[in-house]
């Protein structure tokens, strides 16, 4: 499936309302641009005989007023994030365009010579009101028809895969855009030439918004870069040496020796805990494929690609060890479908998004795969030679990891410049990430902790992180890293804030839990039950 295509969740339903009201701000502040003063005088074109054949029917500005609605319909039926982000700089680009020539050379038409009806009926009430707020100098060219022109060439351009869909809709654009055309006419609001004008800056605001963004890549600040290469020959060696340790030391689930027969049931709370740790898994997964992507080095591409088989494995093991005590893969809590989400616009060309991956991934996987793999192991609801066969393995793998995740962290903060660190930092993900991290970490840790987790086990791995500088200098003057040193400390706080309130018996965990159930739900809600089948995860059942 396409991840940049837009599904039927509340959160893509947000999205692209979103966007209709974005285009519709660009076009009003535009176009009411000349309200507040133009560089020259208003003119009057001559009216020419085709000017005066056209009759005057105010009743088509039913018509003319349905260009609103064609930018609603646009954003509704827009099909992938990319079309959508053509569809708004089209609209900008039109709206620009037509405000600058209205502001230069302000045109205005002699409206007086076609009074609006004075029946008083809703015709002459829409007429009345159109010319009330309508701006005497935008004329020449058609903002109508450029828009207009823009819609059905952007409708017809979608990729749509049924062909008599595609079809049905380039008649319905086309017909539509030439009627309101006709309109800008027939109720005498423009000249003749305001119409080639506008369908010509629709034209080319369409084709050069398509010029501009030819292919899904993320935000122009954070699209420079190279691909990430090592630079220093030590760091080159150690990679080396890293790729042959790991390729010696691949594995399979068919080496595990798993049950043949059903275990003991376990808890709603373990079934809860284990299918989180198990979307964890798939997070650090498509994290290394986005590596992977944006590497040049051939060993960091092979590592980052077995990386991420390790991580797919460590994900199916859990569920079979989910499946083995008869427990059911259930849909990701609020946080890691907020994180699942953002793959769609992660982009591996992204220097900033390359170097926001290799520095979370570490800090994260610290965080929560480090902290929950050995309480799983221990917990009596599921340790047995399964989970140490297991948390064996992957204890090994995430040791690999983390070398080489901080060997390119080190690398980004020896090659990184001021601009280049206030780019990343600007990278709209981590503002992102900055709300789904909280609840990632109540989706594990509030269940953990109703399973017996030991808050105090974390306050080491925090420390490490903490004082990770004082081990490798380069960190020290890396903005992004002194970023996530903030993460650290917010979970430090968490942390001791959580181990004191145990200690006054005031934790209500039960609370907790509950309020993470509410939150599944709201994330079920918000992105539907297709989330998992974009990234090309397992149905939740």
């Amino acid at each position: 499936m396409d991840r940049d295509r837009f599904g039927s969740s509340l959160v893509e339903l947000g999205e692209r309302l979103a966007g209709f009201g974005v285009s519709m701000l660009t076009i009003l502040v535009c176009y009411g641009a000349s309200k507040i003063g133009t560089l020259a005088p208003y003119r009057l074109l001559p009216l020419t005989a085709l000017d005066l054949a056209i009759p005057y029917w105010p009743w088509t500005v039913w018509i003319y007023g349905t260009a609103t609605w064609a930018v609603f319909l646009a954003w509704a039926i827009v099909p992938s994030r990319l079309e959508a982000r053509r569809l708004w700089a089209s609209i900008a680009i039109a709206s620009i365009t037509c405000a600058v020539i209205f502001m230069v050379f302000p045109t205005t038409y002699p409206r007086a010579l076609y009074p609006t009806p004075d029946d008083g009926s809703l015709t002459a009430l829409e007429l009345a009101d159109l010319r009330d707020a309508d701006t005497a100098a935008n004329c020449v060219p058609s903002l109508h028809v450029a828009l207009a022109a823009l819609m059905a060439l952007s409708g017809t351009s979608f990729p749509f895969a049924r062909a008599g869909a595609r079809r049905a809709l380039v008649v319905l654009c086309v017909t539509w855009a030439t009627l309101v055309a006709l309109a800008t006419l027939t109720v005498k609001q423009h000249y003749v030439v305001d119409v080639p004008s506008g369908a010509l800056v629709g034209a080319l605001a369409w084709w050069s918004a398509r010029r501009l963004l030819h292919e899904r890549r993320a935000p122009f600040w954070a699209r420079y870069g190279r691909p990430l290469a090592l630079l220093d020959d030590a760091d080159r060696d150690a990679v080396a040496k890293l790729r042959r340790n790991v390729e010696a030391h691949q594995w399979s689930l068919d080496e595990i020796a798993w049950p043949e027969r059903p275990r003991r049931p376990i808890s709603p709370l373990m079934e809860r805990l284990l299918n989180e740790v198990v979307y964890i898994e798939e997070i650090a997964r498509l994290n290394f494929e986005l590596l992977r992507d944006g590497s040049a080095d051939d060993d960091l591409r092979a590592l980052y690609g077995h990386f991420a088989d390790e991580e797919r494995r460590h994900a199916e093991a859990l569920r079979r060890v989910i499946a083995a005590h008869g427990g059911r893969i259930l849909p990701p809590g609020l946080g890691n479908a907020l994180v699942l989400s953002q793959f769609d616009r992660l982009d591996p060309r992204s220097d900033a998004d390359v170097a926001l991956v290799a520095l979370s991934t570490p800090v994260f996987e610290t965080f929560l795969d480090a902290g929950t793999i050995p309480f799983l192991r221990h917990h009596p609801e599921v340790k047995g030679a399964l989970l140490d066969a297991l948390e064996q393995r992957i204890s090994r793998d995430e040791h690999a990891h983390l070398a080489l995740n901080w060997i390119v962290s080190r690398h980004l903060a020896r090659t990184s410049s001021p601009r280049r660190a206030l780019r990343w930092i600007a990278n709209p993900m981590i503002h992102r990430g900055i709300l789904a991290v909280p609840f990632m970490s109540l989706d594990v840790y509030a269940l953990a902790y109703r399973l017996g987790f030991d808050f105090r086990s974390l306050l080491p791995a925090f420390g490490r992180l903490w004082r990770l500088h004082h081990r490798f200098p380069e960190l020290a003057s890396f903005p992004l890293w002194w970023l996530f040193r903030l993460f650290v400390a917010c979970g430090v706080v968490a942390t001791t804030t959580v181990l004191a309130l145990h200690r006054a018996n005031l934790v209500m965990g039960a609370l907790w839990t509950t309020f993470s159930r509410v939150t599944r739900a709201l994330a079920i809600a918000l992105f539907g039950r297709d989330l998992l089948a974009r990234r090309t995860l397992p149905p939740a059942r």
